[in-house]
């Protein structure tokens, strides 16, 4: 409590330095400068800019200066900022229907997860938080995630009693007990910390986050089961999207989508360079059966099919 406290604090204090106006909006997220998230959201500030001949702004707060994801995920659906980028997996926290998007193996394919992000579905998806606080403007590409370690997996069975970092999602948490591990809720930005002291003995996540937050240097095994393919999204607080004119709102939503599509082909760039870095770095690239990975988490899909919400997302998905 304290530390979100400060965090919001913190948040006060630096948008009263940059002068924050009613056309200026707040985005925080907790990647790097490097990684295409954050890149492509300076695409969708400039956009939001031009659009607007620079009667509206966006001011971006990188490097979890806002606080961890969750912190501004809060801060967001209170009002206290205006948008953030969060991991996907993270908003059914605020919003049960998105858990959606964090069932393993949903995703056949990349291609597969690009359609559904421009579907219609998507744009469902988007706005099912409507009165909690937030909606979403758009996802953006994140990859696909898999663990990370200092020994390889190759099997459910190598992962028996490990303690793995996973975000502050009951899914994931659900997914990675599932494995035989044991699920570790922790912040981003403390996955380092947490390798190198052995609070947690293993993470997930793409390639990227690997490379960019120097997790190469306490993890030399990326196993590739590639459980899930969860995008990241925008999240905007409701507050500040009711102060925003209906056609400020539709500039907003045009650059998010248009940005998009340069995330996207950022993303391709960012994490092909990523591999290559983190080869150079020592790192070993491990296949796995995936196969027995899908197996051991079929019960979640099983469960998510029960519920009529996440069966009516998961049923267009598939049609996609």
């Amino acid at each position: 409590m304290k530390k979100r406290y400060l965090a919001t604090l913190v948040a006060a204090s630096l948008f009263a330095s940059v002068g924050v106006s009613a056309k200026t909006l707040t985005l925080g997220h907790a990647m790097s400068l490097e990684n295409a998230a954050h890149k492509g959201m300076v695409v969708f500030a400039d956009k939001v800019k031009e659009k607007s001949h620079g009667d509206l702004k966006i001011k971006i707060f990188p490097n979890a200066q806002l606080g961890s994801e969750r912190d501004q995920a809060e801060q967001v659906v209170t009002g206290a900022l205006d948008m953030a980028k969060i991991n996907g997996s993270l908003a059914e926290s605020f919003e049960p229907t998105f858990k959606t998007i964090s069932i393993p193996y949903l995703f056949n394919s990349t291609d597969h997860m690009r359609s559904f992000m421009r579907s219609d579905a998507a744009q469902e998806l988007l706005v099912s938080s409507a009165g909690k606080g937030f909606i979403g403007l758009t996802f953006f590409d994140s990859g696909s995630r898999s663990f990370y370690s200092s020994k390889p997996f190759t099997t459910p069975e190598d992962l028996k009693g490990m303690k793995i970092r996973v975000p502050e999602s009951p899914t994931m948490m659900e997914m990675i007990n599932l494995l035989g591990a044991k699920a570790t809720p922790m912040p981003f930005t403390e996955i380092y910390t947490g390798l190198q002291q052995g609070v947690i003995e293993g993470a997930e996540n793409n390639v990227s986050s690997l490379v960019e937050m120097r997790h190469t240097e306490v993890a030399k095994y990326y196993s590739m089961d590639q459980h899930t393919m969860s995008p990241d999204l925008i999240i905007i607080s409701e507050a500040a999207w009711a102060r925003l004119t209906a056609e400020e709102q539709k500039i907003i939503k045009e650059a998010a989508a248009e940005a998009l599509e340069e995330e996207i082909k950022l993303w391709d760039q960012i994490e092909g360079s990523n591999v290559a870095k983190a080869k150079e770095l020592g790192v070993q690239f491990v296949e796995v059966d995936k196969e027995k990975f899908r197996e051991k988490v079929q019960p979640m899909v099983n469960a998510a099919m029960e519920d009529p919400k996440l069966a009516y997302f998961i049923e267009k998905i598939k049609a996609l």
